[in-house]
C-alpha cells in the first residue's frame, strides 16, 4: 500500500510531463494538414503554432480552428468545394499568407479575434457575402480579394497597408476604411459593383492609386501620392482632392462619361504625365488653380471647349490636345505656350476632330510644333488671359496656357 501511495502520483506526474512534451512538439510545426475540426484540436492547446496550417481539399461542412492564438506561417485552403464555414475563436495573428481559393460554397468566415495578417489572398469565393471579424484586421502588408459575393469589406479595419487590390466582386457596393492613413505600394479597385462607393476619410499618403468602374471616391485628407493616380471608366459626376499637393507619377482621368467637374485646388506638381481623355460630359479642363509643373506630357482629348491652367509654367514633355470643339483659340494659346518654352516637347493641337485620340508618344521631348487646326488667327471670342494689360516676359509665359 505504501508503494502504491507514492507510485501513482509519480505516474501522474510523468504522464503530465509527457503530455506537455507532446503538445510542445506539435506546436513547433513545421506544418499540419487538417480535414475536420477534430483534426484542428491537435493545435488547440498551442498559444502559438510555429508553422503552416493547410486545410485539406476534402474538408466539408465547418472547420473550427479554436484555442490557438497565433500561427506564424500560412493558413491555406484550396479547392475545398464542400467547405461551408471556417471559424476561429482566439486566433489573433497569421504570420504568413491567409489564402482561400476555389471555395465554391464557403458562406461563413468568422474570426472573432483576428487583428493581424501578413498577406490576405482570397480568390473564387462566390458564396461569401460578408466577413465576421469582430476585432477587425488592423495590420496587413498585402490584401488581394477577387471573385467573391462580398457586399462590403467591413472587418478590414487597416491603419496602413502595403498593397490592396479589390477586383471582380460584382456585389461590392461599399468600401469604407476609416482608419487607413498610408498605402506604401498600391491601392487598386476594378470591376466590382457598378455602384461601388469608396471612402478613405483619413488617407494621407499613398504610392499608387487606381480606381476603375466606381461611382464615388472620397479621399478628403489625401495630401501626397508618391506614384501615379488614375481614374478609368468611373461613373461619378465630380471628383475632388482638396488637400492633394503633388503626385510623383502620372495623373489620369479617362473614359468617365458622366464626369463634369474636377477639383484639385492644392495641386502644384504632377510628377509624370497629365492625361484627361474621353470624358464626354467634361466641357472644361479646370479646377487646377495652383498647378505649376508637369514633369511629363499633357495629353487632353475629348469634347472640352475650354482649358484653364492659370499657374502652369513648366511642361517638361510635349502636349497632345485634340477636341471635338471648334474653338480654335485653344490651339492658338497652346502654340504660344510652346513658343514661349512653357511646353518643352512636341506640341500637337487639333480642334474640330471627330474622333480625338490620345498620343502616348507626346511624353517624348522635341522641338517642333504641329498644329493642324491653325488655319487662321483666332478671334479669341470668350477667351481671357487673367490680366487687363498686355502681357510680356514671365507674365506671358504664365498666361500662355490659360484658356477659359
Amino acid at each position: 500500500m505504501v508503494f502504491t501511495k507514492f507510485i501513482l502520483p509519480a505516474f501522474a506526474l510523468a504522464s503530465s510531463v509527457l503530455a506537455q512534451s507532446n503538445s510542445s512538439d506539435i506546436c513547433d510545426g513545421p506544418s499540419i494538414t487538417i480535414a475536420s475540426s477534430a483534426d484542428a484540436q491537435q493545435i488547440a492547446g498551442c498559444e502559438t503554432y510555429d508553422g503552416d496550417v493547410t486545410i485539406d481539399s476534402s474538408a466539408a461542412g465547418q472547420i473550427a480552428i479554436n484555442g490557438v492564438q497565433q500561427i506564424t506561417g500560412d493558413v491555406k485552403c484550396n479547392n475545398a468545394t464542400q467547405l461551408t464555414a471556417l471559424t476561429s475563436d482566439q486566433l489573433n495573428s497569421i504570420g504568413g499568407i491567409f489564402s482561400l481559393t476555389g471555395l465554391t460554397i464557403l458562406s461563413t468566415l468568422q474570426f472573432n479575434s483576428l487583428t493581424a495578417v501578413n498577406r490576405i489572398n482570397w480568390v473564387g469565393l462566390p458564396a461569401l457575402q460578408s466577413l465576421n471579424f469582430d476585432q477587425g484586421v488592423s495590420k496587413s502588408n498585402q490584401i488581394y480579394i477577387s471573385n467573391t459575393q462580398l457586399n462590403n469589406i467591413n472587418g478590414i479595419e487597416l491603419t496602413a497597408v502595403g498593397s490592396m487590390d479589390i477586383n471582380n466582386n460584382p456585389y461590392l457596393t461599399s468600401v469604407n476604411v476609416n482608419d487607413l492613413t498610408n498605402v506604401t505600394t498600391s491601392l487598386s479597385f476594378s470591376a466590382n459593383g457598378r455602384d461601388l462607393e469608396i471612402s478613405f476619410p483619413n488617407l494621407q499618403d499613398a504610392a499608387n492609386l487606381t480606381f476603375r468602374n466606381v461611382s464615388k471616391v472620397d479621399m478628403p485628407s489625401l495630401a501626397n501620392v508618391a506614384g501615379s493616380m488614375g481614374f478609368y471608366s468611373d461613373s461619378f459626376e465630380t471628383f475632388s482632392a482638396p488637400n492633394l499637393t503633388q503626385t510623383g507619377g502620372t495623373l489620369a482621368v479617362v473614359d468617365s462619361p458622366d464626369l463634369a467637374n474636377l477639383s484639385f485646388p492644392s495641386l502644384t506638381q504632377i510628377g509624370g504625365g497629365f492625361l484627361v481623355a474621353n470624358n464626354t460630359n467634361l466641357k472644361a479642363i479646370s479646377g487646377f488653380p495652383k498647378l505649376k509643373t508637369v514633369v511629363g506630357a499633357l495629353d487632353f482629348t475629348g469634347t472640352f471647349n475650354s482649358v484653364k491652367l492659370p499657374s502652369l509654367t513648366d511642361v517638361r514633355g510635349g502636349s497632345n490636345v485634340q477636341t471635338k470643339s471648334t474653338n480654335t483659340s485653344i490651339c492658338d494659346l497652346f502654340d504660344q505656350a510652346h513658343d514661349k518654352g512653357v511646353i518643352k516637347g512636341v506640341n500637337t493641337c487639333i480642334t474640330g476632330k471627330a474622333n480625338p485620340e490620345t498620343n502616348p508618344s507626346a511624353t517624348q521631348g522635341g522641338s517642333t510644333s504641329a498644329s493642324p487646326s491653325a488655319t487662321g488667327k483666332a478671334k479669341n471670342a470668350g477667351v481671357t488671359f487673367g490680366a487687363s494689360t498686355p502681357l510680356t516676359g514671365l507674365s506671358a509665359l504664365i498666361a500662355a496656357i490659360l484658356f477659359i
